[in-house]
């Protein structure tokens, strides 16, 4: 309860800085009010809006943190879930992942990648590595680092699969979810470094031409990775740096016939499906961010030593040799949930 108090009183003291006269004020506690009460949609389209009027009502660009806490609900995690999931239990990184799946939407990692947006402007080029940072720098700070912590770790949850059944021995589907981790791990390992992996009797990959909404195409691999006799999808970039991208379901070569399941003809669906954007990258993503995310909020908890040992077990769990998390020590440590 105390972390949640603390950070409750930390963002508002940020909502209410610099307030101007009394129709700006009434929008601000407007747009408070909408957050307070998950109303995150009407906040995005007021504040994410460059024609809004509201945006004048904050100093500099203060409204971005009122943005980024937007998006960060409307991913499924607001600000107090991430603070109340953190050392929930028994305190590992794998119940932290699999309290994470069951808020999170399936527009999370998007809203999430516009959330650290609206964050990293709020900072006006502030360096978060800075030795003199303000107290309120220090929370953005700390918002960037809980939203690339999320970017992370919801990306685990699509390359796990059923993360419920994961972490129940008793669920009927525990096995088959087991598999379906060794497979997307063996998929990443075989495109990163093009190996094969003891979890898995034969990885197949073959090249297959996606049609996008605007008629351009562009070539994955279709990685079929066989586990205890069962066959497994995966799918990845056709250039290097090799890797796998975040998924959702399956779906044909032109994004149609979408299903949670696969068949004949069904590749796994990319979740990006816009041609403009980055592909998900797996590595990047778990990598990059997770190593971001953990130090940026290890760095701005000076005032709460007890999340600061929350944040050091995640990262002491990963990291064995403590000298940044690799690819290779996230594969072994989701093998052991």
């Amino acid at each position: 309860m105390k972390k949640l108090a603390y950070y409750s009183l930390s963002v508002m003291a940020l909502l209410f800085s610099g307030c101007g006269g009394s129709d700006e004020s009434s929008c601000r506690f407007e747009v408070q009010q909408n957050l307070d009460a998950g109303n995150y949609a009407a906040v995005i389209a007021e504040l994410d809006n460059p024609n809004s009027e509201c945006r004048s009502a904050y100093l500099n660009n203060e409204f971005q943190i009122d943005l980024g806490s937007a998006y960060m609900g409307d991913a499924g995690l607001s600000l107090s879930d991430i603070i109340a999931l953190i050392g929930a239990k028994d305190g590992s990184f794998g119940t932290f992942v699999d309290g994470v799946s069951k808020k999170q939407n399936t527009s999370a990692l998007a809203s999430l990648g516009n959330a650290g947006g609206a964050f990293t402007i709020a900072l006006n080029g502030t360096d978060c590595n800075g030795l003199s940072l303000s107290s309120s720098e220090k929370d953005i700070c700390l918002y960037i680092g809980l939203t690339e912590t999320m970017r992370a770790t919801t990306t685990i949850n699509y390359l796990l699969g059923d993360i419920a059944a994961l972490f129940d021995t008793t669920n009927p589907g525990n096995a088959i979810a087991k598999e379906e981790m060794k497979a997307s791990m063996c998929a990443l390992q075989f495109a990163i470094a093009g190996t094969t992996c003891a979890d898995a009797s034969a990885i197949i990959a073959t090249d297959v031409n996606f049609t996008y909404a605007d008629a351009s195409n562009k070539t994955f691999k279709d990685i079929k990775v066989i586990v205890n006799g069962h066959d497994y999808y995966r799918l990845a970039r056709a250039v290097n740096p090799g890797t796998t991208i975040v998924t959702d379901g399956y779906c044909d070569n032109s994004f149609s016939n979408q299903s949670k399941a696969w068949s004949t003809g069904l590749y796994a669906c990319p979740l990006n499906k816009d041609p403009a954007q980055e592909d998900l990258n797996i590595s990047t993503l778990l990598v990059d961010t997770l190593n971001s995310g953990l130090n940026a909020v290890s760095g701005a908890l000076s005032g709460d030593p007890a999340l600061q040992q929350d944040i050091n077990t995640y990262k002491s769990e990963i990291d064995t040799n403590n000298d940044g998390i690799s690819t290779t020590e996230i594969q072994a440590y989701l093998k052991t949930l």
